[in-house]
């Protein structure tokens, strides 16, 4: 008798994988998109900041000082001196709804900035009574010199401080520009 008949068989071995191709293997479909995808996503985040930058050239500052070139308060009186132009104060504050109009539609419009910005030394005059409880000294001292109890008020003096010509409230922009005409007519004529 052959043992070898009687005895269990042999466990036989798992079947061995097949062998890896030869050469770098290629990655799967979804991780071969990720670089790509991120970097059109990296390319729109570019053209969007480029689009914001270009359309955010002409639109007024946040704090709705617009495209005037306004002056420090400190420099107002020695540069209207030198260059022999009228102080342009904007009374304004930040609770002030006509005020916001104003902002909007002259201080952001090119023709009314630049014409103000070439015959005026523009200053603009940010009330915080409402928000601080009290207003720094200069400003203080302006309102209570020039009389200012409504926001906006554009006031128009001389380099000695004298007023030439005010505007209280805002009632539209052809309203406004008579008013910078008027008061360019009255500055001149001194």
């Amino acid at each position: 008798m052959d043992r070898t008949d009687s005895a269990p068989p042999a466990p036989s071995a798992p079947p061995a994988p097949p062998a890896p191709p030869a050469g770098p293997a290629a990655p799967s479909g979804p991780q071969r998109r990720i670089p790509r995808t991120l970097l059109w996503i990296a390319a729109a985040a570019v053209v969007l900041r480029i689009a914001v930058a270009v359309s955010d050239r002409s639109r007024p500052t946040a704090d709705g000082a617009g495209l005037v070139r306004w002056q420090p308060l400190a420099s107002t009186g020695s540069l209207a001196s030198d260059s022999k132009k009228p102080v342009l104060y904007d009374f304004t504050a930040a609770w002030c709804p006509p005020c916001h109009r104003l902002d909007a539609e002259a201080w952001a419009d090119d023709g009314i900035a630049s014409r103000v910005s070439a015959a005026f030394i523009p200053a603009r005059v940010v009330d915080r009574q409402r928000e601080d409880g009290s207003n720094p000294p200069a400003i203080a001292e302006l309102h209570r010199r020039y009389g200012i109890s409504v926001f906006p008020t554009v006031l128009v003096v001389d380099a000695s401080g004298k007023e030439i010509a005010r505007m209280e409230g805002y009632a539209g922009r052809r309203e406004f520009d008579a008013f910078l005409d008027d008061a360019l007519r009255k500055a001149r004529s001194r």
